[in-house]
């Protein structure tokens, strides 16, 4: 969850054109997911589209405009919801969407 002091970052042209680009450079696919792939643990089609644009170094009020870490490919990651997830240690959610917007059950939901 974004934090009040991101809401300006978040919403700016700047970060908009960033993340835009960067989606399109991964082709909307989780990298997560596309690793897991390469290594033989997931097959084609279970790869998740890609729909958190992710800061690997996570942005504090001090680096916030250090476009270095704000605005940098090298600091972002594109992944899926259950990677992200994973990544910030959320609790998993019972359904999610697929690409075509049919619910998918999590099996996994506890």
């Amino acid at each position: 969850m974004a934090k009040e002091w991101t809401d300006g970052f978040y919403l700016s042209k700047p970060w908009r054109k960033t993340r835009d680009a960067y989606y399109k450079l991964q082709r909307g696919r989780c990298e997560r997911c596309m690793a897991e792939y390469m290594a033989g643990a997931r097959n084609m089609e279970d790869i998740n589209p890609g729909i958190i644009v992710h800061h690997k170094i996570e942005l504090t009020p001090d680096n916030i405009n250090d476009p270095h870490i704000a605005l940098s490919f090298d600091n972002l990651e594109l992944l899926c919801e259950d990677h992200h997830n994973k990544q910030h240690k959320a609790k998993p959610k019972r359904y999610s969407f697929d690409a075509a917007g049919n619910i998918i059950e999590n099996k996994n939901y506890k």
